[in-house]
């Protein structure tokens, strides 16, 4: 039997590039009539994890969904587009899609910057 501790190894080890825990407000847009306020809770440069308010339905797993949010380096808002991969009790997981080169190497910049931070 795998334990828990095992089974967060092997999660970590799957991921492409590490998570960095983060609390940065989103606005999660789906089709044209909805939008969510949330906050990103978990962030890579290949996904994002959202918690929407907790009475909030929010889009279900396979929507693909608008992200805007503003990152703390000052650069600007990002607009990202992204998947419902999957909806957890801590947030629904985004798996982000289409990023431009700049998107991606922000991101990447970001998580280094935030990872290298004194806890």
């Amino acid at each position: 039997m795998v334990s828990q501790s095992q089974r967060a190894i092997q999660t970590e080890e799957r991921r492409r590039y590490p998570r960095v825990e983060i609390a940065w407000n989103v606005a999660v847009g789906w089709g044209p009539r909805f939008q969510w306020q949330g906050e990103i809770v978990s962030l890579s440069p290949f996904g994002v994890k959202v918690r929407l308010g907790a009475k909030d339905p929010g889009p279900p797993v396979g929507t693909e969904v608008q992200l805007q949010f503003a990152p703390p380096d000052k650069k600007g808002s990002m607009s990202i587009k992204g998947i419902v991969w999957r909806v957890d009790p801590d947030g629904r997981a985004v798996a982000l899609l289409k990023l431009g080169v700049d998107e991606f190497y922000r991101l990447k910049s970001l998580v280094d910057t935030l990872l290298a931070e004194p806890a």
